[in-house]
């Protein structure tokens, strides 16, 4: 069994700017520099999703269609908290046997909220077909 340990996206823009950055560190001996301002790609990104959680106001969706997607974003968020702490488990130098406590009960943490994802997608799946809405977007079964 193959598993995916980690997806790395990156937009056009943002790709730019960290390039930018590293030509920045590697011409640190120049007089010339460039410099690099990302606050319109915050303000973009935040204007975004305004708009999207105005459509999603305006969409006429049922409540528990909305709680459901609520609760995906939720989990989501939480879930990247919770990787983000694994890693700097991992990171940390400490005894062996703590950490390897530590990473074991943190990936079980992992483990149980993708299948809260899992399970909420899923109701919200079962919710759109129900009520004749959009799948888009959503989980894909790959078994065959």
């Amino acid at each position: 069994m193959v598993g995916i340990t980690g997806i790395n996206i990156a937009s056009p823009s943002l790709a730019a700017a960290t390039q930018a950055t590293e030509a920045d560190k590697a011409e640190q001996g120049k007089a010339a520099s460039v410099q690099v301002d990302l606050s319109g790609l915050r303000d973009a990104g935040q204007a975004k999703q305004a708009k999207q959680a105005e459509s999603a106001e305006d969409s006429g969706e049922p409540p528990h269609i909305k709680q459901l997607r609520e609760m995906i974003k939720k989990l989501q968020k939480q879930l990247a908290e919770e990787q983000k702490q694994l890693a700097q488990l991992a990171a940390q130098d400490m005894d062996e046997t703590s950490k390897l406590a530590a990473i074991t009960a943190k990936q079980a943490s992992i483990a149980t909220i993708s299948g809260e994802i899992q399970a909420a997608t899923a109701q919200l799946l079962e919710a759109l077909s129900k009520t004749g809405g959009s799948a888009a977007g959503g989980m894909v079964s790959t078994q065959a």
